[in-house]
């Protein structure tokens, strides 16, 4: 199958302006980092910025303020196959790749699985690998192969560029061997580091980057941005947009599983009438199914139910105007919303940020869900009143 590859431009990017116009004016001025690390969530867009910068800095016509797009240079960096750019990203050993793996025993399925967008997450790149029982890594392989590829001259630009998606991946031995490497490049190597966050990142590494922390997308832009995707489908994306909170891939996968929310409501009307009643065997049931649908789907639900109980806020606060719901949704909140007041909105929102953070971390669901039932009753049977007091 023709696979048609489109270069990535900045404009292209949703919100991200500020990020972008910081990058751009650094080019202008010959100011680029050598190291760069871009933190944010998978859809945040941090590493679509990677690789426009990436692009932009191997563009052979560029105009002010993005790359031309139709350069040689753009339509190679476009298919992954700028020689001048290279790609680090976790790996592991395989049926095929019995010795420790690097990147370039990877890079076909690399190219395939960006090939359908720039915003990968390690769950999506582990199921391209076929590997979702094993935990990846960048090993002292890869530190080899960068090292071994930082000698060789530049084949058609000033710059090589190394984008290094998932840093918190990389093993002690391998930063070690980089470090020297990473502080004191050779003139236009540019090292940009990709995370999810830089907590599990090593102090070493993280101490010679310049940290540019990547906010979730504004609604409006990725309303837009997805308007000009699913152009037929109004309704339904004002709701996906305020739920995925900012996160274009979130959103996407939201889309992609509309038949999937229409589950997600009625696991919620359910999961909040058997909570507040406190019915232990209808909750231990629930729990169970909910245990079987896969971590990624109990992720969407979490998300969905954040953004249930964000809504019936704004209806008690009589802020309807900017609740987005279908019409079972209105229907259920016109008379649950009187259980979601100032009292303990900040206590549900806690207890949902919390648990999907805890379900990425690979938490036990029933364990997590089961305690999440309880404390959603405690939290639901708090009197309005007591915000008022």
């Amino acid at each position: 199958m023709l696979v048609i590859f489109e270069p990535m431009r900045f404009n292209e990017i949703p919100g991200q302006d500020a990020i972008r116009a910081r990058l751009l004016q650094a080019v202008k001025t010959n100011r680029v980092s050598h190291a760069l690390m871009l933190s944010g969530t998978s859809g945040s867009g941090n590493f679509a910025l990677a690789l426009a910068l990436a692009q932009y800095l191997q563009c052979t016509s560029p105009v002010d303020d993005d790359s031309c797009g139709v350069c040689p240079a753009c339509h190679q960096s476009a298919q992954f196959v700028h020689p001048d750019i290279h790609f680090v990203f976790p790996v592991a050993r395989t049926a095929k790749i019995k010795d420790e793996p690097s990147s370039d025993d990877f890079i076909t399925e690399w190219r395939q699985y960006l090939s359908a967008g720039a915003y990968p997450s390690l769950e999506g790149w582990y199921h391209a690998m076929n590997i979702e029982n094993k935990q990846a890594g960048i090993f002292k392989k890869e530190a080899q192969d960068i090292l071994r590829k930082l000698n060789f001259k530049s084949y058609q630009s000033d710059y090589k560029v190394i984008i290094f998606w998932m840093p918190e991946k990389m093993n002690t031995t391998a930063a070690n061997k980089l470090l020297k490497i990473i502080e004191e490049p050779a003139d236009h190597t540019v090292f940009l580091f990709v995370t999810c966050g830089t907590d599990e990142i090593l102090p070493t590494i993280l101490s010679r980057t310049q940290l540019i922390k990547v906010p979730k997308i504004n609604s409006e832009a990725l309303y837009q941005k997805l308007l000009m995707e699913y152009p037929d489908q109004e309704k339904l994306l004002r709701g996906i947009v305020q739920r995925s909170q900012g996160d274009y891939l979130l959103a996407q996968q939201m889309i992609d599983q509309s038949d999937q929310n229409l589950l997600n409501r009625d696991r919620f009307f359910r999961w909040m009438r058997i909570s507040f009643g406190l019915q232990i065997p209808e909750i231990t049931q629930w729990v169970s199914e909910i245990s079987d649908i896969g971590r990624e789907r109990q992720k969407w639900f979490l998300q969905y139910s954040l953004g249930m109980i964000r809504n019936n806020y704004l209806l008690n606060r009589g802020m309807a105007e900017l609740a987005v719901m279908d019409d079972e949704e209105a229907a259920f909140s016109s008379r649950f919303n009187q259980f979601i007041h100032s009292g303990n909105i900040e206590g549900l929102m806690s207890e949902f940020d919390l648990a999907i953070a805890q379900i990425a971390m690979n938490a036990n669901p029933k364990i997590l869900l089961t305690d999440m039932s309880l404390q959603l009753n405690r939290l639901l049977r708090i009197p309005a009143v007591a915000a008022k007091g």
